[in-house]
């Protein structure tokens, strides 16, 4: 029983290691939005031509994946939720989430075509 001791002892080390190594300070997450939210206004005024108006953000840890999701609205529609999905590993919008009038008003160039 002696013997487990200090391996659960370097287990939970290793753990806390790794866990300290992945996760990003405050200081790097604003970083990293503000390179984002430029990027997902001029998404939103392209693909939706509307005002994007960021109101939070979320950060997910690199360990996870490499997303930041951008909560807002546009402007004129305050009570609508629109939520910016953005990849600060390759720097692009991934998605874009709203509710349907928004999402049904995006630019025809940019839609998919229907199956």
């Amino acid at each position: 029983m002696n013997r487990k001791i200090p391996l659960i002892l370097a287990l939970i080390l290793i753990v806390m290691y790794l866990g300290g190594c992945s996760s990003l300070s405050d200081k790097d997450k604003k970083e990293l939005v503000d390179v984002a939210t430029p990027i997902g206004v001029e998404f939103i005024k392209e693909h939706y031509n509307a005002d994007f108006i960021l109101k939070d953000y979320v950060v997910d840890d690199p360990a996870v994946h490499s997303r930041i999701y951008l909560y807002g609205y546009i402007k004129g529609h305050e009570d609508s939720k629109i939520t910016i999905y953005y990849s600060y590993k390759t720097k692009e919008v991934i998605d874009v989430s709203g509710p349907d009038w928004f999402i049904d008003s995006e630019v025809p160039k940019y839609k998919t075509p229907s199956s």
